[in-house]
């Protein structure tokens, strides 16, 4: 039977010998079939190195190298989304013995995809999409010789690196222009869409999985889960029949739909018809789950994503929409990230208004108090105007102080007015060197606030070496780096969400290659 990788069979016959033994082994030994698929990511990955002459990173690991490539111009980020699963996915099946013919099936189809865009960027250039064939499930046992196997794509993929390193050089103008346009080409299926959506959502804390928790094989939502069931039916007319493609239930109460759809789609165009749609047409054998109404909404929370990774230059066709159905006056937004089940129930529980309110109630005394901070009338006024910024619906603010001037002082005047008032729940105080977060650590135990007690007095706070995050937490002192190892880095384990901190205050900013002092608050 013919593989749909044997397109590569003269072009790159060690990724064609990936994917062949790939699809052989799908479904009577998928701990196999995880591991040859993740071969041809590291392969491609690899390849693309030696085609581009670029240099390795010192630090020469799977992750960094993909993040190189991407730094470079040559991957896209739903590029780097793929290439991490294949990656995350080989490593649970190499370490952990992990198999799923289900996941087996849906990454054959998004390597499939991923070839197709290498052999279109390093390969024939003339090369059209074809469609891909599911292999069907073999009756007769497969009799496998691993350790000719090991030896047969060892010599292929020293073959491959020699054809790389004799290639012609490519231009760099040219290479980055063949990327973009495969990639831009680049057929992403229904699959591939759910399965990155499935993997995002259980990243945060849900248990999504398409395939299985789906409404018609008889899922439910339960007490003590938090689950994103798969085309849970409406009375809409729109769309599906009527089927939304999640709902989320935190427990047994429905807080959220989600719509996914294609690559073209606008996203915000799919907030406003199906997005609203839904939550107004939940069934009436379903009002048992509902937490309340809000007009004609039924349910409080809309979400639409086609699974691409967030680009501000391609914001409506990216990213994941959010609508708070509860005040008539929100529009939709972009987010970086899903909200956790956690992050839903504060969301839930937040009333932004009284919260500004407080905050304009509050009195100044003690940031002016000798007894306390003491802070000088700049950086008072700066307190000021951040804190009528955040009133005005501002979302990021820039101050501009000079080494020196108080910045961390001025910061922990803000920072404790915040938290006091409730305006925000939980800040995560960003630093690009270990010694300016211990620096600021210092300053947080120390310097009194009301009452002669230090911010580290009055709330927990976490420094750089405690990494957890947890609903106690009010302050989280965390590196740039640290940051990005817990995003990038991870292989399966739990990521930050995008509601994990509601205020992010980096404590320097670069501009023009040079390193100034500069707060920023950025806010949600």
């Amino acid at each position: 039977m013919a593989s749909n990788f044997d397109f590569l069979n003269k072009d790159f016959p060690v990724l064609a010998n990936f994917g062949q033994l790939a699809e052989k082994y799908c479904f009577s030994d998928s701990n196999s079939c995880l591991m040859k698929l993740g071969m041809i990511g590291e392969t491609i990955v690899n390849l693309m190195f030696t085609y581009d002459r670029i240099r390795f990173p010192e630090d020469n690991t799977a992750v960094k190298r993909i993040t190189k490539l991407q730094k470079e111009g040559l991957l896209t980020s739903d590029l780097v989304s793929i290439l991490h699963e294949l990656r995350k996915k080989r490593n649970l099946a190499v370490h952990e013995n992990y198999s799923s013919v289900e996941d087996g099936k849906a990454l054959l189809q998004i390597a499939y995809s991923l070839c197709e865009w290498f052999m279109q960027t390093y390969g024939d250039y003339n090369y059209v999409h074809h469609e891909f064939v599911m292999p069907i499930k073999r009756q007769d046992p497969i009799v496998a010789d691993k350790q000719r196997e090991r030896e047969k794509e060892s010599a292929l993929m020293q073959q491959a690196e020699f054809e790389a390193k004799k290639a012609q050089d490519i231009p760099r103008e040219e290479r980055l222009k063949r990327a973009g346009e495969a990639a831009s080409q680049r057929q992403r299926s229904e699959v591939e869409t759910r399965y990155l959506i499935d993997e995002q959502l259980r990243q945060v804390g849900w248990e999504a999985d398409t395939n299985k928790l789906r409404y018609s094989k008889g899922t439910r939502p339960m007490k003590g889960h938090n689950m994103a069931i798969a085309e849970w039916p409406t009375d809409s007319t729109v769309g599906n029949r009527g089927r939304v493609d999640y709902a989320l239930f935190v427990g047994t109460r429905m807080v959220g739909v989600i719509e996914a759809k294609a690559e073209h789609k606008d996203i915000p165009s799919v907030i406003d018809y199906q997005g609203k749609d839904y939550p107004k047409n939940i069934r009436e054998e379903d009002c048992s789950y509902q937490i309340g109404t809000w007009g004609d909404y039924k349910v409080p929370f809309t979400f639409a994503t086609n699974g691409r990774p967030y680009l501000k230059q391609y914001e409506t066709k990216s990213g994941i929409w959010f609508l708070d159905l509860r005040k008539p006056y929100n529009v939709p937004k972009a987010l970086h990230g899903w909200v956790s089940p956690e992050g839903i129930l504060e969301l839930l529980e937040k009333d932004i208004e009284s919260k500004n309110r407080k905050l304009q109630e509050m009195k100044y005394d003690f940031l002016k108090d000798e007894r306390g901070l003491a802070l000088r009338e700049y950086q008072f006024k700066a307190v000021q105007a951040a804190e009528q910024a955040i009133l005005d619906g501002k979302q990021n603010i820039l101050l501009a102080m000079a080494t020196g001037t108080g910045k961390t002082r001025t910061i922990l005047g803000m920072i404790y007015r915040f938290l006091k008032t409730e305006r925000f729940r939980r800040i995560l105080f960003l630093v690009d060197r270990t010694a300016l977060g211990e620096q600021a650590e210092d300053v947080f135990k120390e310097v009194k606030l009301e009452e002669l007690m230090t911010l580290d007095d009055i709330y927990n706070i976490k420094g750089l070496d405690d990494k957890t995050i947890e609903k106690e937490t009010r302050i989280q002192i965390a590196t740039v780096q640290g940051m990005v190892k817990r995003i990038l880095y991870n292989d399966g384990e739990s990521m930050p969400s995008v509601t994990d901190y509601d205020l992010i205050i980096c404590d320097e900013y670069d501009i023009i290659g040079q390193v100034r002092r500069r707060p920023i608050l950025k806010a949600s």
